[in-house]
């Protein structure tokens, strides 16, 4: 090719590959090749950190800033080498700059799904000590040993040559390694490579995160190996990566493998059964990403804004509510959007992704992705799901253990462990077992149904009001007040808001505050709401108490809105406001308890300890019944008594019971 052909075909691969590299022609100088087309290396060298990079060769000690040449540019690699301050005298490698489109071509394939590196960059610069390389090394010598196109080969030699030395001794020291189980603490990155699924256990809970990077720290304590990981989490209408970090602190000498706290999850010396569980527990995940009205026990996490706290309930009612959550509980982490990284198999190329740990342990890992496959098929062969499923078998896998609500019990917002949920065992007969007058019980079940059902549109002229049902009970304490809305939401299967008045605040704006967020999560969730104790709130204004006045007319103006189904509870009826009676749609007065009804409630009573055997006749309870006590009274003693004959080990016994009552009146003066 002449001269002239030669330097037009250098300028139309300059015009065609300018976003490669920025090129620089010397007036004298006639290209022979295109940018990084010349299947060779440029060496360079500085001899510290504050010099330059120069021309440099193990035999001549010219040295010429050419970094920016046009042969530079010319040529497939550039290597850059410093001297080793391990070994004076010697020059060891600092970094290479692939320029070869075709070197780069391959290594598009090599990397493929390597987040923290992009093969497009014009300066594709690697540092010793050639992390990535080394955890696709088998990957890349097999498209290499595959590369059918001549000059290709001859460009991928070069850089294989230059690795091999630098990769191959990580290699056989992780053989050994590997063959025996164990790793040093020098080596621990080497078992960990961007997406890779790795194991730990975060608060006692099993969990398998996705590996995006690794390095080695130190602080005062010491050093440490971070992990940059991530998992995925939900917001109740879709599902994340959040990311979050892991470190696992330096030892000396050799670990067994499965005694390291943090592992590749392949290696878990139960990986089938921890694969099973944890599809089964990001499965539930997936289903209870919304609202939901569960049942809870074990240890939760309750949230507010002083403190964090952990707690233990049995079977308590619990609202599953991300969404809601991140609005008036503490926010959660932002979600990243899921892609495809993780779906990538690592031994669909049939060479284990190219990871020398996955070639290392290779039999493992198929364990492992057997026990995947195998808990797909049984979610194939399982019920079919109610709403469309978005995640993939290992995005289950990487599936938070905990879900976003709130606790109704403790009224607190909350987060739950996933395996603790479990769908609600309504009691059937709450609502039967009620004791009240003839005729009450079905104007009350009227009244609350019609209402839930939401197919009376009756309300106000003014759009808004009017459009609740608000129903005040008022008698004497223990007569069943409380128990006629648990039992209303029961028999209804709705969930049921319960707070006291006096934990509304004090002052007008805690109140306002309270109530408002009060009346805005119970007819979001559909919850019949039982504020109890409303003296203060229902009791008539008067002219010398202006506090209590605000704090009424606040009272007044959020009854009028609120849409849903409220008891109020009194015991000063006879004190009750003017404007409240406008607005209070049902009125029942609990009566003091008969004697009939005292009996009705031993019975019950002695029907709510299961299968406890007990001795008392029907003569001993009509005996009882004929004491006066309120209902709450009745439950508590017979609750004391049966833990006293269940400590005896003996049927609970009338004698059992008139312990209890002379502790109660005072009449007890020790055995």
């Amino acid at each position: 090719m002449s001269d002239a052909g030669s330097s037009l075909q250098y300028q139309r691969s300059l015009d065609s590959q300018s976003n490669l590299s920025e090129m620089s022609v010397d007036e004298d100088y006639v290209p022979e090749f295109s940018l990084g087309m010349r299947p060779d290396v440029k060496q360079l060298y500085r001899p510290d950190d504050r010099s330059a990079w120069a021309e440099w060769t193990p035999n001549d000690t010219r040295n010429t800033d050419v970094e920016a040449s046009s042969y530079a540019q010319e040529c497939a690699i550039i290597v850059r080498r410093e001297p080793d301050p391990n070994n004076k005298g010697r020059a060891a490698l600092h970094s290479i700059t692939i320029q070869s489109p075709w070197i780069k071509k391959v290594l598009d394939v090599t990397f493929e799904g390597y987040e923290s590196l992009s093969t497009s960059l014009k300066q594709l610069t690697f540092k010793t000590p050639f992390h990535p390389f080394y955890y696709r090394w088998h990957r890349f010598q097999k498209l290499r040993h595959d590369e059918e196109d001549p000059g290709t080969r001859e460009h991928l030699d070069l850089l294989h040559s230059i690795l091999s030395e630098q990769i191959q001794p990580h290699i056989d020291a992780m053989e050994d390694y590997t063959k025996n189980k164990v790793i040093s603490f020098e080596y621990l990155w080497a078992i960990f490579s961007p997406g890779m699924l790795i194991h730990t256990l975060i608060d006692g809970q099993d969990r398998i995160l996705s590996l995006r990077d690794s390095r080695y720290t130190a602080s005062m304590s010491g050093e440490y190996l971070t992990l940059e990981c991530r998992y995925i989490d939900c917001d109740g209408l879709s599902f994340g990566y959040v990311a979050t970090s892991l470190e696992i602190g330096s030892f000396d000498g050799v670990k067994k493998l499965t005694d390291l706290d943090t592992m590749p999850a392949h290696l878990h010396p139960h990986a089938e059964s921890l694969v099973k569980r944890l599809l089964a527990r990001g499965e539930k995940l997936e289903h209870l990403n919304g609202f939901h009205h569960m049942s809870y026990s074990g240890f939760y996490t309750a949230r507010s804004s002083k403190q964090v706290r952990k707690r233990h309930v049995e079977n308590t009612r619990i609202i599953i509510d991300p969404q809601t959550f991140n609005v008036f509980g503490n926010p959660s982490p932002r979600l990243d959007p899921l892609d495809s990284v993780i779906d990538e198999n690592p031994i669909s190329d049939g060479s284990f992704g190219g990871n020398v740990i996955y070639q290392a342990t290779s039999e493992a890992l198929q364990r492992f992705h057997k026990a995947l496959e195998a808990g797909q098929e049984n979610t194939r062969r399982g019920k079919p799901s109610v709403r469309p499923r978005s995640l993939s078998p290992k995005q289950r896998l990487l599936c938070t253990p905990m879900i976003t609500g709130y606790s109704l019990a403790s009224r607190t917002w909350a987060e739950f462990y996933v395996e603790g949920i479990a769908p609600i065992n309504w009691r059937e007969d709450a609502f039967s077992r009620l004791v009240l007058p003839p005729g009450y019980k079905d104007i009350i079940y009227a009244f609350v149904r019609e209402q839930l059902s939401q197919d009376d549109d009756f309300g106000d002229i003014i759009s808004g009001k009017g459009l609740g049902f608000i129903m005040c009970l008022t008698g004497p304490p223990g007569v069943g007040k409380t128990l006629t809305a648990e039992s209303v939401a029961e028999e209804m299967r709705q969930p049921l808001y319960l707070m006291s008045a006096g934990e509304l605040g004090e002052t007008a704006a805690d109140v306002e505050e309270s109530l408002e967020l009060v009346l805005e999560l119970s007819n979001k969730w559909n919850a019949i709401l039982l504020l109890d104790e409303c003296d203060l709130f229902l009791s008539a204004r008067t002219t010398s108490d202006i506090r209590r006045n605000r704090l009424v007319s606040i009272f007044l103006r959020k009854l009028e809105y609120y849409k849903g189904v409220m008891f109020l509870t009194t015991n000063r009826i006879d004190d009750m406001d003017a404007a409240f009676e406008s607005r209070i749609h049902l009125t029942v007065n609990y009566p003091d308890l008969d004697a009939a009804s005292r009996l009705y409630i031993w019975k019950t009573s002695m029907g709510l300890g299961g299968h406890q055997e007990t001795r008392l006749t029907e003569k001993e309870l009509t005996a009882l019944a004929e004491q006066e006590m309120n209902g709450r009274e009745i439950k508590n003693i017979v609750k004391t008594a049966r833990l006293l004959s269940k400590q005896k080990n003996v049927p609970l016994a009338m004698e059992h019971i008139e312990l209890v009552l002379k502790v109660k009146r005072g009449e007890f003066n020790g055995i």
